[in-house]
């Protein structure tokens, strides 16, 4: 008669292998407490876990778990933003490209991941005053003024008003206890030192020459609603980030429409043309839903004061797209700018706190 304890697998061998069934698999919904601190509500596991992501998210996981190239990645898209914005002059107005391209938005998803989006509705209607503070402030104002105010001021002061909305994350995480490292303060001063160098062309002094119009305080009111968007996405529901922003798409195409009747009301709109709908598309599926579902992955994985800093790369990305889409001459101050930019993204992410 054979010795059992001869053939028993070992302890440390799998599972499987012993005859024992594996544990099942957590399940899709989680008990989360909603907002008001009531009864708990099921949502969708968080993005970062990459068993509950989308099959597209496995094929691109080595930058899906890289938050300097997701926000690398979207900050390349915004700079092709403001290409796409000079180029829309003529071929759409403000106010509808605003809207038309969150409404482009939400019908694609609503297409791409319909079950996905019912699923998550309970959780978006519990959150529901947070997406739209979200939409209003960061997505609709933001873009609104921006666009409204590059015909009141130059490109310069845009560029330069934009830089501040790190700085505004940083000084709000300050006061709100959070630690501020020196080295993420003095990478603050690189980036923005690129930033100047790029936006000046090379000469500094003529921000002596700058004047502060209508146009500087909207594009600065709009920061302050980037700022706090970057601070707020922190308490966002445990949605995957595609999910997510498909909630704050609906919210923003809500948020713009009275922009737009304000616009059709002084006679200001006009259909848009062929080139115009192109763009249309490109603001909507590259910069609005590409770079934003980017960064809001690469705020799950560093928090929000780090992802921030990444934005001062947009100008310097967007007059290399400048050289390279419309034929620009590249000079010795974009290399500048690049070095002191990334040098001061370095810095800080070298000494920064870990993730959140």
């Amino acid at each position: 008669m054979r010795d059992p304890g001869r053939f028993a697998a070992p302890k440390n061998t799998p599972r499987v292998a012993r005859g024992i069934p594996p544990p099942p698999s957590p399940p899709l919904s989680r008990q989360v407490a909603s907002p008001r601190g009531n009864r708990p509500r099921p949502r969708l596991a968080r993005a970062h876990d990459l068993r509950y992501t989308p099959r597209m998210m496995h094929r691109f996981g080595w930058v899906w778990a890289r938050a300097w190239a997701l926000l690398a990645i979207a900050a390349m898209l915004w700079a092709a933003n403001s290409v796409a914005a000079r180029s829309a002059v003529g071929e759409v107005s403000p106010m509808t490209l605003v809207t038309l391209r969150w409404a482009v938005i939400g019908l694609v998803l609503a297409i791409a991941i319909p079950d996905r989006i019912r699923a998550a509705v309970p959780v978006l209607w519990e959150w529901r005053w947070l997406v739209l503070g979200l939409a209003l402030f960061g997505l609709t104002a933001f873009n609104a003024l921006l666009y409204s105010a590059a015909h009141l001021t130059t490109a310069v002061n845009i560029v330069l008003l934009q830089s501040c909305v790190p700085v505004l994350v940083i000084a709000a995480s300050a006061l709100r206890g959070d630690r501020v490292y020196p080295a993420q303060i003095l990478g603050i001063v690189l980036t923005l030192s690129g930033v100047v160098v790029v936006a000046t062309r090379g000469q500094p002094t003529t921000l002596l020459g700058l004047s502060i119009n209508k146009g500087d305080l909207m594009i600065l009111a709009g920061c302050f609603g980037g700022a706090w968007y970057n601070l707020s996405l922190r308490r966002r529901p445990g949605l995957p980030a595609i999910v997510f922003f498909a909630g704050l798409s609906f919210a923003a195409a809500l948020c713009s429409a009275p922009l737009l009747a304000i616009e059709a009301a002084r006679g200001e709109t006009f259909w848009p043309t062929p080139a115009g709908w192109a763009i249309i598309v490109f603001c909507a599926l590259g910069p609005a839903l590409g770079a934003q579902v980017f960064f809001l992955r690469a705020v799950d994985l560093i928090g929000a004061n780090r992802a921030g800093l990444y934005t001062n790369l947009v100008p310097v990305f967007g007059a290399f797209l400048g050289v390279v889409l419309l034929g620009e001459a590249f000079a010795p101050y974009h290399a500048a700018g690049l070095v002191l930019v990334l040098a001061g993204i370095w810095l800080s992410e070298r000494r920064a706190a870990p993730a959140r």
